[in-house]
Parts: structure tokens; C-alpha cells; sequence
């Protein structure tokens, strides 16, 4: 795996989720740009490098965003291991796989984190934050193939397997 252009790629998306993010919102939704990182090194990255990788990019979510630190990185590593753990059963190259896969995990992580918010803070409405879910994780689903595209051609993924060091 090519470090150098993964840390490059994960300043690039720090970068645009923090400055010119507020372009992006659809009503309440906001697409989550980590989050398809996650899943493409958790489809294409064996079991160490997917996990050094998610929680790199977690770290980084957690230190561009507001919240707890550390719960994104620890977030990151579950969604992006039980992604990892059955990802031979899936179809890996096919654009729907990676927006179905890309969605039910986002909700997945959106209510844990959501959870943990409404444990922390006491203060979630649930029809709010249910809808705030399925939006964000539908917006974030829906520009899978876009990052998914341009992950490929900035980190190839038949370099992933070979070990570069």
C-alpha cells in the first residue's frame, strides 16, 4: 500500500469536508467523505492495513470535527473490520455493491454515533435524528461511485495487495 498517496488523499478529503463542505448541504444532509474511504481500503486492503488506514482516517475526522475525540477512530476500525470480515462474499467491483454497502454501513455508524451522542448529551430528538440518518447516509451512498472513481485512479487497487513496504 502506498502510504504516501493514501495520507495525501486523506488531507485532500480533511481538507474539503472542513472548508467547502457547507456548499454541499442538501436540506439538513451532509455527505460524509471519510466514510467511503473507509469502506474502499476496508474492500480492497488486507486485515493490518485496513485497520492502520481507518484509523488514520477516523483520527483525522475526529480532529477536523467537533465531538468526543477518538470515538470516530474507534467507530472507523468496527464499520471498517466487519466490512473487511465478509467483504470475499461480496462483488466487490460492482458500482451498486458499493453504494448498498456504503449506505447500510453509514447508517450503521451514524446510529452508533448517534447513540453515543444521546448518551453523552442527553439531548436527541429521535424522528429528527432517524431522518437526519437516512439522509445523510443516502448522501453520503450517493457519491460512492464519484470517490470510488477517483480513489482508483489516485491508489490503484491491484498496487494494494503487492507489499510495497
Amino acid at each position: 500500500m502506498r502510504w504516501f498517496t493514501f495520507f495525501c488523499i486523506l488531507f485532500c478529503i480533511s481538507l474539503f469536508q472542513s472548508t467547502v463542505m457547507h456548499w454541499l448541504i442538501f436540506r439538513s444532509a451532509v455527505p460524509d467523505l471519510y466514510f467511503p474511504l473507509v469502506v474502499f481500503y476496508s474492500f480492497l486492503a488486507d486485515a493490518k492495513r485496513n485497520t492502520i488506514a481507518n484509523w488514520f482516517t477516523g483520527l483525522s475526522k475526529d480532529l477536523f470535527s467537533e465531538g468526543s475525540f477518538g470515538i470516530n477512530s474507534v467507530f472507523f476500525v468496527a464499520v471498517g473490520f466487519l466490512i473487511w470480515s465478509f467483504r470475499e462474499i461480496l462483488f466487490r467491483g460492482h458500482v451498486v455493491t458499493q453504494v448498498l454497502i456504503t449506505f447500510i454501513f453509514s447508517i450503521i455508524y451514524n446510529a452508533l454515533y448517534a447513540i453515543h451522542v444521546s448518551i453523552s448529551f442527553h439531548s436527541l430528538r429521535l424522528s429528527t435524528t432517524v431522518w437526519v440518518i437516512l439522509t445523510c447516509s443516502l448522501y453520503t451512498a450517493m457519491i460512492v461511485p464519484v470517490l470510488f472513481w477517483i480513489f482508483n485512479k489516485i491508489q490503484p487497487t491491484q498496487k494494494l495487495f503487492f507489499n510495497q513496504g
